[in-house]
């Protein structure tokens, strides 16, 4: 998970669908905060205003006529929206109908003539209050005043920035919703070149395609181009290195049928045991050569050009070169191959394959051959048995080894079943022996319809 480019632009993208919303509200509601403590602030100095007009001159002795302010709410009781008069010389309170009985303690500080004070103090029910004051004198000296007061429940603050956050908590759901959709959409728009790479790359893996330039987004050319560089010289390396193999095994011909010679020469002289040591070991080394040519010449799913082949065109050129040449008479090949069944392979290894196998069972039939093919979801069976003796269920882990002949009188080294399950392997499948319909052998063949092995071919 931790380098899946997938998993981590989703998680990016979450992370801001639910953090930016969040951000933005917060900040929104500290905005709007202020916004409604300047209001407030605003509209309690336009009360402050207001109520100092209830100073009166009368017969020279000024008076305090406390008038009603606009808002209602200043005469319900415990409504938040309070004020108060304090008579500095008299001590005597006037107070609004919401504060009931309840005074405001005003802060013993230095209040200057005609300058308003904002303070936090507590009101009815020990809640937070903010508070504004202003002192008006009676005359110039100033010996008699009047404290005007007016406050505001910061509670009624609080749930004006609460109802507004209601109201515009659906845009901020909306918002985080919204980021998850641009997630959605700019992560498909980022992983479609790259889902368009893995399934070039599936083609080419396939066969269906044999490079990834000009099947691949702009912005990964450069990385297509390397790729079949890549290949290139994966196929020219081993190219390369099948013919250096089959280049020594028939260099190793000439110097073999040199000690074959010596070895009747020897045999010849008397020294028959001696011979015998020689053709055993020239033998087992024209087995090995003959084995190592073979296996050179298997592709294999990395090194070759991978097709979709069909399979009845190859089994019936194959049966009919192989009829031209058995020396059995009236050999009946049965072919039950569905034309629509394909396989995907190299070519010269699907050849090599279905050829030596039914070269070995030409080798063994009495009359009949029989050729048919099953297919499911995953693989496909080719299934190939003739009406010979077969072999012994203890002898058929033998037959699949390394030049295993049960017949010195049968031409050949004994290799095929061995290399046929070789390229089988090579491609993701398996071979098994068993006893067939027909009294002899039966091999049964299993290709993956895809996936296929990715292991390399032991050259050795």
């Amino acid at each position: 998970m931790v380098n899946s480019l997938r998993f981590g632009l989703w998680a990016v993208g979450i992370a801001s669908a639910i953090l930016l919303p969040l951000i933005s509200a917060l900040g929104f509601r500290t905005a709007f905060e202020h916004h409604v403590q300047h209001s407030s602030i605003a509209e309690l100095e336009a009360d402050l205003r207001f109520m100092t007009r209830g100073l009166k001159l009368e017969n020279g002795v000024v008076v305090l006529v406390p008038k009603t302010l606009p808002d209602p709410r200043f005469e319900e009781p415990l409504s938040g929206l309070y004020w108060q008069i304090v008579d500095d010389k008299t001590q005597t309170i006037v107070r609004s109908g919401s504060l009931v009985t309840f005074t405001m303690k005003l802060p013993d500080d230095v209040l200057p003539l005609n300058t308003i004070h904002r303070h936090a103090v507590k009101g009815p029910d020990d809640v937070d209050l903010l508070l504004l004051e202003r002192r008006i004198p009676e005359g110039v000296e100033g010996k008699h005043s009047w404290r005007f007061a007016v406050a505001i429940d910061r509670n009624l603050l609080k749930s004006q920035v609460d109802a507004i956050m209601l109201d515009t908590a659906p845009v901020f759901i909306l918002l985080g919703f919204a980021l998850l959709i641009i997630t959605f959409v700019q992560g498909s728009m980022l992983m479609g070149p790259l889902n368009q790479a893995s399934h070039a790359l599936a083609l080419v893996r396939a066969g269906r395609q044999e490079r990834l330039t000009d099947m691949v987004p702009n912005e990964l050319d450069t990385f297509a181009r390397d790729f079949d560089a890549l290949l290139d010289a994966g196929e020219r390396q081993a190219r390369e290195a099948r013919e250096r193999a089959a280049d020594l095994a028939h260099s190793l011909r000439t110097p073999l049928a040199v000690l074959l010679a010596r070895a009747d020469e020897i045999e010849a002289a008397g020294q028959v045991g001696a011979a015998a040591t020689i053709r055993d070991i020239v033998t087992g080394l024209e087995h090995r050569a003959t084995r190592d040519l073979a296996r050179a010449n298997i592709h294999g799913p990395n090194l070759g050009r991978i097709v979709e082949l069909q399979l009845t065109p190859i089994i019936h050129q194959i049966t009919s070169a192989l009829a031209r040449t058995s020396t059995t008479e009236n050999l009946t090949w049965d072919v039950q191959v569905d034309p629509a069944h394909k396989v995907r392979l190299d070519q010269s290894d699907l050849t090599e394959l279905i050829g030596s196998l039914l070269d070995n069972a030409r080798k063994w039939a009495k009359s009949r051959i029989k050729i048919a093919t099953i297919s499911d979801q995953t693989s496909l069976r080719i299934l190939i048995e003739d009406d010979g003796p077969g072999i012994e269920p203890h002898q058929r882990r033998m037959a699949l080894s390394r030049g295993q002949k049960f017949d010195a009188n049968l031409s050949g080294t004994g290799l095929g079943l061995s290399i046929a399950q070789e390229i089988v392997q090579a491609y993701g499948g398996s071979l098994d022996l068993s006893d067939g319909l027909l009294g002899g052998l039966r091999v049964t063949l299993e290709l993956p319809h895809t996936n296929f092995g990715s292991g390399p071919i032991q050259l050795a």
